[in-house]
């Protein structure tokens, strides 16, 4: 039977299981859109602008473990996606980005939003920030390029893939050749024998060694495997900010976040005379590490799992480097390792109340004695331990940037990576409009996106897309009327002359209910503990705007004592 090639393209991404695209419509997208009509298996969703289409499908695909995917008509609402793509790309998330493109029997003769080589070339913009970034050539090559896509989106270390669809191509028919999924994308669940086998001898026998957990461990969907490695050999485990809640918060073997905005029992106890240190899913970039902490590089073995082997040795010397699939290493180590059980008493050569002791000494947080503060404006380490006791355990937080970003990762605790940060890129409005993907993707669980006032000014007209299709996210802003995170920054040089970090205060309650949604303003302590789970259980679009003290200052210290260490050692160099 022959469709057309946008009706085939659509069968394709309903047998990856794709149930909403997000995006804003156009001209050159109008026969995808007559393909939209025609079934029903794919919803479109209507953002407000493309960045928070990108950022949608992005979100989606972080919950759901599906693709996502985003589209935008040629030339301006291409150019639009950039900053979504990026992200995606920065942080290994599986977006499909569709451009339209002009009709090919007039490409490159500048045509009216022209994204060829004529005007913007939108293949290669996107090619930057892409795994693959392809124009269809004709309608024979459309299922092809397509697979190709989908399966470099999921291959390795996972990416965003962008396709260039020419408007005529679209409406042409072709023969129904829809493949399954497993015909035309595999698997990658090799190891290295050899290594598994020095790498569990390297563990068994080291006096004091430690984990430190990256975000390919949620990518691989490898927690259990690191929670069942940590208790069988009583190995403390930290996580990277990307990877927070990979490993449970609450666990006695537990140390927190390492790196940006970390706690100080993981920063203290990795930097001291650790022998041997299992990395496992993370490159070791400036945020996990405190800028390349020399003292993070373990005194006998640093033992380095990664799907991509470019990543492996690239910041740290790796004396053993496993390249491979998270949570099939994992597998196999432990494998090796329950072979050598009998011959240890783990709990006796390591015990587990050491490192509670340990932990009691150093301390989870920085000013603890603020979260439980009851002055006005509300303190910031306040609010986030109230958040904390309000949200349901299944509750997905998505977290905008800034800082937002520094009192979540420090203040907050979670049993499983249901919080998701964009530590990749770090763009301002991501978690504003992400978590609208993220409910679609999870509508049977509450999701919360906690945004500073700036952040909710960039991409807060997207309140309206979630309004118009009944989309029940809670927003809490934390309102302080300035840049947060880039006003502290700036004075860490410039002192108190700070430059265009603050602006008057915006009433963002009356602008969720003009949106449409419900808009509470919070001022006082308290006051979020009967309003949250009020608007969680309302089902409905809801905006909280809570007045913050604005001049308390996010625990950076230890950040930037690092970013001032780099500098030393680069002057040294």
């Amino acid at each position: 039977m022959k469709i057309t090639t946008a009706q085939l393209f659509l069968l394709y991404l309903e047998g990856e299981g794709v149930e909403y695209i997000f995006g804003v419509p156009g001209t050159s997208l109008v026969p995808l859109y007559d393909a939209l009509n025609k079934q029903d298996a794919i919803k479109p969703i209507l953002s407000k602008h493309e960045e928070g289409a990108a950022f949608m499908a992005d979100g989606y695909a972080r919950v759901s473990g599906k693709l996502g995917v985003c589209y935008a008509t040629s030339g301006p609402g291409s150019t639009n996606l950039v900053t979504g793509v990026a992200n995606a790309y920065m942080d290994n998330i599986p977006l499909l980005v569709i451009t339209g493109q002009v009709p090919t029997n007039i490409y490159g003769k500048g045509t009216f939003q022209d994204s060829t080589k004529e005007g913007i070339d939108s293949v290669a913009m996107f090619d930057t920030m892409t795994k693959f970034s392809e124009m269809i050539i004709s309608r024979y090559k459309m299922p092809e390029t397509l697979r190709e896509a989908i399966r470099i989106a999921f291959s390795g270390k996972k990416g965003p893939v962008h396709i260039s669809y020419p408007k005529d191509i679209m409406q042409e028919e072709i023969e129904d050749t829809l493949l399954p999924p497993r015909s035309y994308r595999v698997e990658s669940n090799y190891f290295d024998r050899r290594l598994v086998v020095e790498t569990s001898q390297k563990l068994i026998n080291a006096k004091k060694p430690a984990m430190l957990i990256g975000s390919g461990v949620i990518a691989s969907n490898a927690t259990m495997e690191v929670f069942e490695l940590a208790e069988m050999l009583n190995i403390p485990v930290a996580t990277t900010p990307k990877a927070k809640g990979a490993f449970p918060e609450d666990h006695p073997l537990s140390l927190g976040v390492f790196g940006f905005s970390g706690s100080p029992a993981a920063t203290e106890y990795l930097k001291s005379d650790i022998d041997v240190l299992l990395v496992v899913g993370s490159s070791l970039n400036q945020m996990t590490t405190l800028s390349w902490d020399p003292k993070l590089q373990p005194s006998e073995t640093m033992i380095h799992i990664n799907i991509d082997p470019a990543d492996i040795g690239k910041n740290y010397v790796a004396d053993i480097g496993l390249v491979g699939d998270c949570q099939t290493v994992l597998n196999e180590i432990s494998f090796r390792i329950l072979r050598e059980l009998q011959k240890h008493d783990f709990q006796k050569e390591r015990p587990t109340e050491n490192i509670v002791k340990f932990k009691e000494s150093v301390g989870k947080y920085i000013d603890e004695d603020k979260m439980f503060s009851e002055s006005v404006p509300i303190k910031p380490q306040a609010l986030t331990r109230e958040i904390q006791e309000n949200l349901p355990d299944d509750a997905i937080v998505f977290i905008d940037v800034g800082n937002i970003l520094c009192w979540s990762i420090h203040y907050m605790q979670f049993k499983s990576p249901n919080i998701i940060p964009p530590f990749g890129f770090l763009p301002m409005g991501y978690a504003t409009s992400a978590a609208i993907g993220g409910k679609l993707a999870a509508p049977e669980k509450p999701v919360i996106a906690i945004v500073g006032d700036g952040c909710f000014q960039m991409n807060g007209m997207e309140i309206a897309t979630a309004v118009n299709h009944d989309i029940p996210v809670v927003w809490i802003v934390q309102n302080n009327s300035k840049l947060g995170l880039v006003h502290e920054l700036q004075r860490f040089d410039l002192g108190d002359k700070t430059v265009s970090t603050t602006f008057k205060e915006v009433n963002l309650a009356k602008v969720a209910e003009g949106l449409g949604a419900k808009g509470y303003r919070i001022k006082k302590p308290g006051e979020i503990s009967d309003i949250l789970p009020k608007a969680i259980e309302s089902q409905i679009p809801t905006v909280i705007d809570v007045i913050i003290d604005p001049d308390e200052v996010p625990p950076l210290e230890s950040w930037v004592k690092g970013v001032r260490e780099l500098g030393s050692r680069l002057d040294y160099l």
